[in-house]
């Protein structure tokens, strides 16, 4: 029989804090769940460690990948997510803890509200000893979570549940994104008229430390250009508000510059030049997309 929700998770080489996310997933309230888990490529003791307690929960299915067939982290929960088959699908990284009742709470959400297409929540960053950094409260509503991704990412992967049709349907993970995929697919879901919102409570420990994928070092002008991108995504929703209009497009050309500037600094003279007087056109055009509409309204209404 098919579970409710399907949680997904891709680990490589996770050894060292997967005992606890699975011990909090494992707790949970809601037990109408299947867990399935992309081995991707470990080298270390997480095969053994997911051997171990799959074979005391049923609901763990491993998806084994061999070292030297592994993929990107985009790759794994892509792979994660075409596997699963529960109607509602949550993300939960393999080193970031669930609360007991996080699950239960926004199954509740998706049951009070069919127009729903993700739901995210309220979430804490701790360190690698899970001591709380700071503690992270995000708009409920639609609107607001639209605006914000203007200027920055308001929902963490580990803390959204989403409508497993509707996530295929908006491509599922990209694997032009590095390490962004997460923010584009709710970008693509929103982006085809799919409903968001947050439980208004922390549900979710984000697990910050220096082993995991978003904070590996690369090339820096990747790591600015993906921001980018995805904000250039959420700049083309519908309701955005002028005030989140205007952050959205100095959010844009500050990643603009910087990758202009980490062009530079790699001998891409040419391409940094190119793109910083490309960002100086895109933004007068921006301006002007924004100033005349509300000109021509003003005129309409008889204000000017």
């Amino acid at each position: 029989m098919t579970a409710r929700v399907n949680v997904i998770m891709t680990v490589r080489d996770g050894q060292k804090y997967l005992p606890e996310t699975l011990d909090s997933l494992t707790n949970q309230t809601f037990s109408d769940y299947e867990l399935v888990v992309v081995n991707n490529g470990s080298t270390d003791g997480t095969g053994d460690i997911l051997a171990r307690y799959a074979k005391t929960d049923c609901r763990i299915r491993i998806i084994d990948v061999p070292s030297s067939e592994h993929g990107t982290f985009t790759q794994g929960i892509d792979r994660a997510l075409r596997a699963a088959t529960a109607p509602l699908v949550a993300v939960n990284d393999g080193d970031d803890v669930s609360m007991p009742t996080r699950l239960a709470r926004q199954v509740a959400m998706f049951d009070g509200d069919s127009a729903l297409a993700l739901v995210g929540c309220w979430f804490d960053y701790v360190d690698a000893a899970g001591h709380c950094m700071a503690n992270y409260t995000t708009p409920t509503d639609h609107a607001d979570l639209i605006d914000l991704y203007q200027y920055r990412s308001p929902l963490a992967h580990s803390g959204v549940m989403y409508r497993r049709e509707t996530a295929l349907a908006a491509g599922g993970y990209d694997e032009q994104f590095a390490f962004a995929s997460d923010v584009a697919l709710q970008i693509r879901i929103a982006a085809r008229g799919g409903r968001l919102a947050a439980v208004p409570a922390t549900l979710v420990q984000i697990r910050q430390h220096p082993a995991q994928t978003s904070l590996m070092p690369g090339d820096a002008y990747r790591r600015h250009l993906e921001p980018l991108q995805v904000r250039k995504m959420a700049s083309r929703l519908p309701g955005v508000s002028v005030g989140a209009g205007w952050k959205g497009m100095i959010a844009r050309e500050k990643l603009t510059i910087k990758c202009a500037i980490a062009l530079w600094q790699s001998g891409r003279w040419g391409a940094s030049l190119t793109m910083a007087v490309t960002s100086v056109f895109v933004a007068a055009v921006s301006v002007i997309r924004m100033i005349i509409p509300r000109a021509l309204r003003h005129l309409q209404s008889g204000e000017l």
